[in-house]
């Protein structure tokens, strides 16, 4: 996907133009040039949307359409000196802290998810990631001129579909002590344990303790590939994408599994019920299985 946004201008950055080609500006270019007024991309749909009455990520903005080729890139208004200040500063703040990432950072990421989200309830779209700018409306037709056929394939790859996520959190030591109290063998030298003196019991725990300590970490592996598999059985496609940090997740469980879903919503029902079934399954492991869903198809683009 990238090549195809190797012609959008990330966060207000315009290309130098000669005296020559300023001149043959229109004054609403030269306008927008002056003060950095650019466009913010939400992502592509076939037709927008009657009575659309969307405010953008700026909070002032409306979202309209920018048509061509017989498509539409749902964009608005902004700031693009402003917006990109914002986000040096919520980059800056991430770089410093360890904790959970700043609740302004939240902020400016829901506002691009809610008018996603809302563009998705009325019509499919081709979601563009956080941070699309376009340099102006020009810039806008000619995206759609020379990638049309590319986003028309997607636009009716993602008809009739919804994203749905899974996010697979551990509790290590709950899982540790599922192995002990139910693999047989580890059962038996638990017993076993307990009828050695006290010097020979601890060597015999610690030799004990490694050998859980890599059941677990095997386990954890087979579980999240078993989960993924199981529950994209009814996908029409499916994507993992790397785990993330507790700063980032805000729990105190380790995540070991982070995937995406593209089903057709005629088959929800089944994936929600196969989920159920693994969270009925896992849960007494100390396995937090999060399902959420449906999303923009962001994982598929």
């Amino acid at each position: 996907m990238k090549k195809i946004f190797d012609k959008i201008v990330k966060f207000g950055k315009v290309n130098e133009k000669s005296e020559k080609q300023e001149k043959s500006e229109s004054m609403a270019d030269i306008c927008d040039r002056i003060s950095k007024i650019g466009l913010y991309a939400y992502g592509l749909v076939g037709k927008s949307p009657k009575q659309l009455n969307i405010i953008g990520i700026d909070k002032k903005s409306k979202v309209y359409p920018v048509e061509g080729d017989g498509i539409c890139v749902m964009v608005s208004k902004i700031d693009t000196n402003k917006f990109q200040d914002e986000i040096k500063k919520l980059l800056s703040k991430l770089s410093k802290t360890t904790a959970v990432i700043p609740g302004e950072t939240e902020e400016i990421l829901k506002s691009h998810e809610d008018v996603v989200e809302t563009l998705m309830k009325l019509t499919s779209i081709v979601p563009f990631k956080f941070g699309t700018i376009l340099k102006n409306e020009k810039a806008a037709l000619k995206m759609l001129r020379d990638y049309g056929k590319k986003f028309k394939k997607l636009l009716s790859k993602f008809s009739g579909k919804e994203e749905w996520g899974i996010k697979v959190y551990a509790d290590s030591k709950k899982l540790k002590d599922y192995i002990a109290e139910n693999e047989p063998k580890l059962k038996k030298e638990t017993e076993q344990k307990r009828k050695l003196s006290a010097g020979a019991a601890y060597l015999f725990g610690r030799k004990m303790e490694e050998e859980i300590k890599d059941k677990v970490t095997a386990r954890l592996s087979e579980i999240a590939k078993v989960i993924f598999q199981e529950a994209g059985k009814c996908a029409y496609e499916t994507k993992i994408n790397k785990t993330l940090p507790k700063k980032l997740t805000g729990k105190d469980k380790e995540m070991v599994l982070n995937s995406a879903y593209l089903i057709e919503k005629e088959t929800v029902s089944q994936f929600d019920s196969q989920v159920k079934s693994l969270i009925k399954k896992y849960e007494p492991m100390g396995l937090e299985i999060e399902f959420s869903g449906p999303w923009p198809p962001y994982n598929f683009t």
